[in-house]
């Protein structure tokens, strides 16, 4: 729900969703969840577009490292069990920030999410 008013913020406290226009009052906007800093509503459509792109990219992170420690776990597990190689506890200290920081330093910029929207 949006609102701007001292009268709106009774049903933005019970909304779900409740956001402030760009020239709300101080004490609606004590009660919203968002407040639009640019005048009128169509800013809401690239909030939304940009919030699911940035949670389309944490789901795609998570899929990656939980593959990635999965895969790294059977690997040593492999070479402790079958193999009986010995780890030092260094080697693991290594093994654990290369995996996690080198992704971090190589992550190229995704372009984010486009979807066509028509506003109506």
């Amino acid at each position: 729900m949006t609102g701007d008013g001292v009268n709106d913020a009774p049903a933005l406290k019970k909304a779900d969703i409740g956001i402030a226009v760009a020239d709300a009052t101080d004490a609606a906007r004590s009660t919203f969840d968002i407040v639009l800093t640019e005048p009128g509503l169509s800013v809401i459509i690239s909030a939304v577009l940009t919030s699911r792109a940035n949670f389309q990219r944490m789901k795609n992170y998570t899929i990656y490292a939980v593959s990635i420690t999965i895969r790294i776990v059977l690997g040593f597990m492999l070479l402790a069990l079958i193999w009986k190689f010995d780890f030092p506890p260094f080697m693991v200290l290594i093994i654990a920030i290369l995996n996690d920081g080198l992704f971090f330093v190589l992550l190229p910029e995704t372009p984010a999410l486009v979807l066509c929207v028509a506003v109506l």
